[in-house]
């Protein structure tokens, strides 16, 4: 018994004095600790960040520098939108320094305006947004930017003029070819308003006062006895009333004799398209071309001529069905006056 009491002493105090196993190492915790540490080397070295501001943009406002002008009667009105839009607050001032950005179109002249009236120059794209200046209706150079938007049914593009420089409706600027001065441009916008409400009272005070006006259904002016009509200032306001038939030469192509009434050839050789709002407007530069030859210049020496021209109608024709509307002025006395009408368009 004691030799047994003995033994388990002795394995008990083996087992007591043996070295305490080290634990395993936590490898998971020392992965971590070390990406905590290669975090915090980076954090320090890396340079401080000033965080990039955010820009709210602001709609520009303006002071309109005529603020009695109105948008052209006729002027089309876009249609509203259902997305909200910007409307400018005409308290402050809009400094416009430079030319709107995009390549430039080229020349245009302001067509269809009423001479009691004048082209808004808008800060944006819409006739919600306010008047920043106006062209006359007479204006012509109009520098025209690509990069122009469209409003409902209206396209508008950006202008200058002079020092104003905005948005216009493209309805009112038609392409510009050749140059002339601000008083026959002013008298043909007048002569072509005219004619296109029919009002031949008012054409009759833009009429030569001693020339009259001659009426020509084609380019080639046919001059002296028995040439084209020629009717006076006082006769030119009675004459859509007048049911007389005159002689007004041969049709090209067939040679028929052209009998009409005034008003029938009013509709056939004066204003048989609309030409106060043309693709082009021709100054002292002949536009249409066709099989008739131009004469204008020896038939009115000293004369300008402004031409409102329509490229076509039909594409199936290719351009062939394109007319024209010429009309003549001479200086007398210091003022312009009209003194020949020449219709012109594609003949065979």
């Amino acid at each position: 018994m004691k030799k047994i009491i003995l033994l388990i002493v002795i394995l008990w105090l083996a087992t007591g004095c043996a070295a305490t196993p080290s634990p395993e190492p936590d490898l998971v915790a020392t992965q971590v600790a070390v990406m905590e540490a290669a975090a915090a080397t980076l954090t320090a070295d890396a340079p401080t960040l000033t965080p990039t501001p955010t820009f709210t943009p602001t709609t520009p406002t303006f002071t309109p520098t005529t603020p009695s002008a109105t948008e052209p009667a006729t002027a089309p009105q876009p249609t509203p939108s259902s997305l909200p839009r910007a409307t400018p607050t005409p308290q402050a001032t809009l400094a416009v320094t430079e030319p709107p950005i995009g390549p430039s179109l080229g020349r245009f002249a302001v067509v269809n305006v009423r001479s009691d009236d004048a082209l808004n120059v808008r800060v944006g794209p819409g006739v919600s947004y306010g008047v920043v200046g106006t062209i006359p209706y007479y204006g012509h150079s109009v520098e025209v930017f690509a990069g122009g938007q469209q409003v409902g049914e209206s396209w508008w593009v950006p202008v200058e003029y002079g020092s104003v420089v905005g948005w216009a409706n493209s309805s009112f600027l038609a392409q510009q070819v050749g140059q002339t001065g601000d008083a026959v441009a002013a008298i043909a916008a007048k002569t072509i308003l005219a004619l296109k409400n029919s009002d031949l009272e008012g054409l009759s005070s833009l009429v030569h006062p001693s020339k009259g006006v001659r009426m020509s259904p084609y380019a080639t002016v046919q001059t002296g006895t028995g040439g084209d009509l020629v009717f006076s200032a006082s006769e030119i306001g009675d004459l859509l009333a007048d049911p007389t038939v005159h002689h007004w030469g041969t049709y090209d192509g067939s040679g028929l004799p052209i009998e009409l009434t005034f008003r029938e050839y009013y509709a056939e050789f004066v204003y048989s398209a609309d030409f106060a709002r043309p693709d082009v407007v021709g100054f002292n530069v002949r536009v249409g071309q066709g099989n008739s030859i131009d004469n204008i210049a020896s038939a009115y020496p000293d004369s300008e001529m402004v031409e409102y021209h329509f490229e076509g109608f039909d594409s199936e024709y290719a351009g062939m069905d394109w007319q024209s509307l010429r009309l003549v002025f001479q200086e007398q006395s210091g003022s312009w006056y009209l003194v020949g009408i020449v219709h012109d368009q594609w003949t065979i």
